[in-house]
């Protein structure tokens, strides 16, 4: 008897560059700050591009070449692009807001949550990762009110 999980395996992203390739790095960079696992190709290794596209070799022009979960590719793809096929952007729910708070750390949070409790309609851009700080951290130390730091799950669950 073979002991072996059956659940289908989620494909991640595949990442084709080299480590010189700025826009590679930047889109490294990001899956790796909202801990979005990826795999990474080095395109100076031609047994390991054929084993993902079939070629042995890619033009520098194409690079980074992203290929996202659903087989989409994106050649000279940019972190905005991987972003949005990653459905990590949302459009505004709404056309208008009272209140846009630049930044989703724990002033940006503190701010949103004491300006929706008031009333205001209030939307948190953030640049870095979904959720800002709570998005990415299992901990929150500096959060208004909570001197010692509260956990996310304990921040989701507070009135």
């Amino acid at each position: 008897m073979f002991d072996y999980d059956t659940r289908p395996a989620t494909p991640l992203p595949i990442l084709v560059g080299t480590r010189a390739t700025p826009g590679a790095y930047a889109i490294r960079d990001f899956l790796s700050r909202n801990g979005y696992p990826f795999e990474w190709v080095d395109a100076g290794q031609p047994e390991a591009v054929r084993a993902v596209l079939g070629v042995a070799e890619v033009e520098s022009s194409a690079l980074p070449l992203c290929i996202l979960p659903d087989g989409s590719r994106l050649a000279s793809a940019t972190v905005e692009q991987v972003a949005a096929g990653l459905g990590m952007v949302a459009a505004p729910a709404l056309s208008e807001y009272d209140l846009t708070i630049i930044g989703a750390g724990p002033a940006g949070l503190a701010a949103a949550v004491n300006a929706a409790f008031e009333g205001l309609r209030t939307v948190v851009v953030e640049a870095v990762a979904p959720g800002g700080q709570a998005g990415t951290t299992s901990m929150i130390e500096n959060y208004l009110g909570f001197p010692t730091g509260i956990t996310v799950a304990n921040l989701r669950r507070a009135p």
